[in-house]
């Protein structure tokens, strides 16, 4: 083998960051599950009462951001691991148009 592979394979950070990248995985799809379960419950709570559940609803854009910063970690495009080792990301795009959308 030559040196810079022997480098990289007895690298710890690059175990460590496997490690990460499984827990994000298992993370990333428990996430998946989360954001069904709001969108059957947001389903129902309009069929119910004609409206949406605010809560809920402010919640879905920030689980996308979440899972695409689980993506970019996972994918290398960066090395900032997503929550719970940064802050749990805001709506993005509820601050850039100065709230959320109305949904009809």
């Amino acid at each position: 083998m030559d040196e810079k592979l022997k480098a990289n394979i007895s690298d710890q950070s690059i175990w460590q960051r496997l490690l990460f990248m499984i827990l994000f995985a298992v993370i990333f799809n428990i996430a998946e599950f989360i954001i069904l379960a709001i969108a059957v419950v947001q389903f129902f709570n309009k069929l119910a009462t004609g409206s949406v559940n605010g809560e809920l609803r402010a919640l879905g854009p920030r689980l996308g951001n979440y899972l695409r910063q689980i993506v970019e970690f996972e994918t290398f495009h960066t090395d900032q691991r997503p929550y719970p080792f940064a802050p749990f990301p805001a709506d993005d795009q509820a601050t850039a148009s100065g709230g959320p959308a109305t949904a009809g």
